[in-house]
């Protein structure tokens, strides 16, 4: 018997060595074939970009298709004629069909809006002020000439600046312009593939969310079936608060971010604030960033302003700061989503990391990032100090 558990022992550590030389070797090769590794990833992740487009929109219309889909079903299923209903096994699948419908087509309309009135719009004012900008350099130099016209010795370093740094702001700033403009036209050619992408991404959606809840059944079945019950539960706990995260605190901020971009909007341009829709349009996509994003989107514009004209800048500052306090105080607090549990410091911290790493993307998803990974750490904390009963 000694002998037979002794000759166990000798084919679990063989077992055991092979499968560390194995291991070690694969990651050996692996790093040493890196670049080429990843450079497959990156195919599979350009041939699947439809399918992922889809699932982004899927993920981001389903909370509205939900909403429309509880209405329908409890507020107009009644009115269908009842020759329709026998068409369809259940009134089920009669909401769930015309709340896609109502979703995807309100998307339309909204895309269709925006690409025909707002972007024309944002490249005629860019495109003045890109023109203007040297005739604002030099109203700024002559308001500060004006200023300190009684005092030489500023004016002559006001002189050594116009010749220093608005020249460099000229030859280096333009070109750069110039440079942006180009790009932006060479990028029109790959508009068309972006457009197939969508569409395909778009009709992959809205199989998606038709069906999700068989493709959210199917995948905890997989995830049931490989997986021990105790990592299944930790898995399935740590996809719903990510989803809790996302859906509910993204959501919000998005929300959140497009009123205030259009109540900025309606306020400067009733103050005739100039190029009120690229301001506006700064403040609404920067209002995402948790936290720091009003301020990031404020400090520019104000500069901006300040070249064309001080009085509107000031104007601006103290509008800007009477909306964010708004926001702050009375918007912010009643989208509950908009919520984490992340402190202060950690905010910070995760803005600077992510966004250092991942530029503006991972300044936007930087905050929900971290609360997941804090949530997971925490979970894994509290599991070690329950083992130790402590």
């Amino acid at each position: 018997m000694k002998e037979k558990i002794k000759g166990n022992n000798y084919v679990y550590w063989g077992i055991t060595l092979f499968s560390v030389i194995a291991a070690s070797i694969l990651l050996f090769f692996t790093f040493l074939n890196f670049n080429i590794i990843l450079k497959w990833i990156i195919k599979v992740f350009i041939a699947l970009e439809p399918i992922l487009l889809g699932l982004l929109f899927a993920y981001l219309l389903s909370p509205m298709v939900k909403v429309i889909d509880r209405f329908i079903s409890k507020k107009l299923i009644d009115f269908i004629d009842d020759k329709l209903k026998k068409k369809f096994k259940n009134k089920t699948k009669i909401s769930r069909i015309f709340s896609i419908f109502l979703t995807y087509l309100t998307t339309f309309l909204i895309i269709v809006l925006f690409v025909k009135f707002v972007i024309p719009s944002l490249f005629d004012s860019l495109n003045m002020m890109l023109t203007n900008i040297p005739a604002y350099l030099n109203n700024l130099y002559d308001s500060l000439k004006d200023m300190v016209k009684n005092n030489p010795e500023l004016e002559n370093l006001i002189d050594q600046w116009n010749t220093d740094i608005i020249s460099s702001v000229k030859s280096i700033v333009l070109p750069s312009m110039d440079m942006i403009i180009a790009n932006i036209t060479v990028g029109i050619s790959s508009i068309l593939k972006w457009t197939i992408n969508i569409l395909i991404g778009l009709i992959v959606s809205v199989y998606l969310v038709y069906d999700k809840d068989s493709f959210i059944a199917g995948t905890k079945k997989v995830l049931k079936a490989l997986l021990p019950s105790r990592i299944y539960s930790t898995v399935m706990t740590t996809l719903g608060y990510t989803d809790k995260v996302f859906g509910g605190f993204m959501v919000a901020k998005i929300i959140d971010s497009l009123i205030i971009g259009v109540l900025t909007f309606l306020i400067i341009s009733i103050f005739r604030i100039p190029y009120a829709l690229i301001i506006s349009v700064i403040v609404g996509i920067t209002n995402i960033i948790p936290y720091f994003g009003p301020f990031l989107g404020a400090i520019p514009c104000v500069a901006l302003l300040l070249v064309i004209d001080p009085t509107k800048s000031l104007t601006f500052a103290i509008l800007i700061f009477l909306i964010h306090q708004f926001d702050w105080t009375i918007l912010g607090p009643k989208r509950s989503g908009n919520r984490t549990g992340v402190k202060s410091f950690w905010v910070l911290f995760s803005i600077l990391l992510f966004g250092h790493l991942f530029g503006f993307i991972g300044m936007i998803f930087g905050v929900p990032i971290f609360a997941v990974i804090q949530s997971v750490l925490a979970n894994l904390i509290d599991k070690r100090l329950a083992k130790k009963t402590l």
